[in-house]
């Protein structure tokens, strides 16, 4: 598959012929993604992804969201492979959030605090069930969260989750693991596999967060290089958060400590974490 990788409605159709209403979302080198309607499912996502090289990571993916089972997190409805013009793809056939993305969602400017609490809460609850599942996400920014028309928010791609009680796909030889620049932790960059586990996510959601109530990535913003984010990552903290609600202080601190540069300095389970937030959320009505 190629960024001109395309497919005709025809083959579409003879393919997958219980699917109506195919229509492009995404395309890139490795996948595309339609958004459609199922007879039993309703709204469905079908993702096409080349299966040379890979088949194992998407069959991880599929697992992952398995065993998570977190109504936080969108379910996969059906998979398997089909034979394309251009080669084997293995398929999903998730259920379809309606809404934007984060990402999309800062684009109009920082979140409001109450917006921003409530998103910490809603990933909290699915980064509970993640850790249960000793699934560890590696890839939570804004633009693998979603918030639908009602306003909650769900946790998207579980494709480079790791798999704790599972081999590890990455080598251990190389110096920088899998993940999104200026997101994820310390030990994550540098592939520290045996230091990766869910409090890699709540470092990243820190970072959210943050991002989410000020407009900003500090990590990010003005970074000549990779290498400068992982400097500022290690050693420069985030500037403290300030907020306009009651309960400024403790979530600043909760921010503070989820994107502290050494782990044993971050809360130490995702359930900590949540019970942190959930009194901040009800001493502000959320």
């Amino acid at each position: 598959m190629t960024s001109t990788f395309s497919l005709t409605d025809a083959w579409l159709h003879t393919h997958f012929p219980e699917l109506t209403d195919l229509r492009l979302l995404t395309q890139g080198g490795q996948k595309i993604v339609f958004a459609a309607e199922h007879p039993a499912d309703g709204a469905v996502v079908l993702k096409l992804l080349k299966s040379m090289g890979q088949g194992e990571e998407v069959r991880r993916e599929i697992l992952a969201v398995e065993q998570v089972q977190s109504p936080r997190v969108p379910r996969i409805l059906a998979s398997g492979e089909v034979a394309t013009p251009l080669g084997a793809c293995l398929w999903i056939r998730e259920q379809l959030i309606h809404g934007e993305t984060v990402r999309a969602w800062l684009a109009r400017g920082p979140l409001a605090p109450l917006d921003t609490l409530r998103l910490g809460r809603h990933v909290l609850e699915a980064l509970v069930r993640a850790e249960k599942a000793k699934i560890v996400h590696r890839d939570i920014k804004p633009e693998n969260l979603m918030r639908d028309a009602d306003g909650d928010v769900w946790l998207l791609d579980f494709g480079i989750a790791r798999h704790l009680n599972l081999e590890s796909m990455t080598a251990t030889a190389l110096p920088w693991g899998k993940m999104t620049c200026g997101y994820a932790p310390p030990e994550q960059y540098r592939n520290v596999k045996a230091e990766i586990d869910v409090r890699a996510d709540l470092f990243a959601l820190g970072v959210t967060l943050y991002e989410c109530a000020t407009g900003a990535n500090p990590h990010r913003e003005g970074a000549s290089s990779d290498l400068e984010i992982l400097r500022r990552v290690e050693r420069v903290p985030l500037p403290a958060l300030t907020l306009p609600i009651r309960e400024a202080a403790s979530f600043a601190d909760l921010v503070g400590a989820m994107t502290q540069s050494r782990r044993d300095h971050r809360p130490a389970s995702a359930r900590d974490a949540l019970v942190w937030i959930n009194e901040v959320c009800a001493a502000e009505g959320v």
